[in-house]
């Protein structure tokens, strides 16, 4: 028998506050630890220095003359954390944009829990893969 894989620490940066509390939801159900909401890239920069999460669920469209593929961008650079976007966008140039800053995964909106699941189970086998080889 195989022990269950230990919980993540997530941290949720998204600005429609329903739309934060019910991804938490989800989060928490599935079994993993959300340890902050953020709504702008100050907000998302601070509960990431003061959480160390080990991914962020990453909104596009955020609060402030940020968007989240910049903040994720700032995350990854700075703090070495690494996001999974959740979001409707998914134009052309916004997945180039997106591809630059290492995601681990993007579920597009309007998703399922189970698609959130899996997303967060793919994200646990790369983070758990780099760990001692981190890319650059």
């Amino acid at each position: 028998m195989t022990l269950p894989a230990a919980p993540l620490k997530v941290m949720i940066v998204e600005d429609d506050a329903l739309v934060a509390l019910g991804v938490r939801l989800t989060v928490s159900e599935l079994g993993h630890n959300v340890v902050g909401i953020a709504a702008s890239e100050l907000e998302a920069l601070a509960v990431a220095q003061a959480e160390r999460p080990q991914l962020a669920l990453m909104d596009i469209r955020l609060r402030g003359t940020s968007d989240g593929v910049q903040v994720a961008q700032r995350l990854w650079q700075e703090l070495r954390i690494r996001c999974i976007f959740l979001s409707a966008y998914a134009d052309d140039h916004t997945m180039e944009r997106v591809a630059q800053t290492r995601p681990l995964g993007f579920v597009q909106k309007p998703y399922s829990a189970l698609q959130l699941k899996s997303a967060l189970e793919q994200a646990r086998a790369r983070l758990a893969e780099n760990m001692g080889n981190e890319p650059t």
